[in-house]
């Protein structure tokens, strides 16, 4: 068994919750990948160990799921080419996408490992206006009338990636961070 401390109770349990984004931070090689395969496995209904009640989330058992890796680019760049659409379009395929799962009664989950990578782009290159994507985008999910999920993976804490800006850049960049609950990702002693 994978265990995400103050993540895998919630799945097993907690009737209808409504998170904010989540980023589960572990070292590399800790499995944060492997749970998340184990996590989609789950939502799709194969495999009942992490997930033994889908209607978890939202009261639903059905989900759009959409799986991100992650690279040294700009997640609006990232999102456009996943949702098949322009740059500047990105949001609004967003909010189309979830409207879609709306309307066939399923929720939305949307999945970014390796997500460092995003940020360490967003820390060099252009970060103001990187930091408002990422505020933007955790927003549309993060809408309380939306039936959606982020989930994104880190290998240390998003504060870290932000050690090479501005002050007020580094104070953009919590607020951004404000709109994530971090969780240690924790793998018992006698799994590794």
């Amino acid at each position: 068994g994978l265990i995400l401390s103050g993540l895998y109770p919630i799945f097993q349990s907690t009737p209808h919750f409504k998170p904010d984004s989540f980023s589960i931070i572990g070292t590399y090689g800790t499995g944060k990948s492997s749970f998340i395969m184990a996590l989609e496995k789950g939502l799709r209904g194969k495999d009942t160990s992490l997930v033994n009640n889908r209607s978890v989330f939202f009261g639903l058992d059905s989900f759009y799921l959409l799986n991100i890796v992650g690279e040294y680019a700009s997640l609006q760049r990232i999102l456009a080419n996943k949702l098949n659409t322009e740059n500047n379009n990105a949001l609004d395929a967003l909010k189309q996408y979830c409207k879609r799962a709306e309307a066939k009664n399923k929720a939305v989950i949307i999945v970014v490992d390796e997500f460092g990578k995003v940020l360490e782009h967003a820390a060099k290159n252009n970060p103001e206006e990187e930091l408002y994507f990422i505020q933007q985008f955790c927003e549309i999910l993060n809408d309380h009338r939306r039936k959606a999920i982020l989930l994104t993976t880190l290998h240390q804490n998003f504060s870290s990636y932000a050690s090479k800006l501005s002050e007020s850049q580094r104070q953009e960049w919590q607020k951004v961070k404000g709109r994530f609950k971090e969780i240690t990702f924790v793998e018992p002693i006698e799994q590794i």
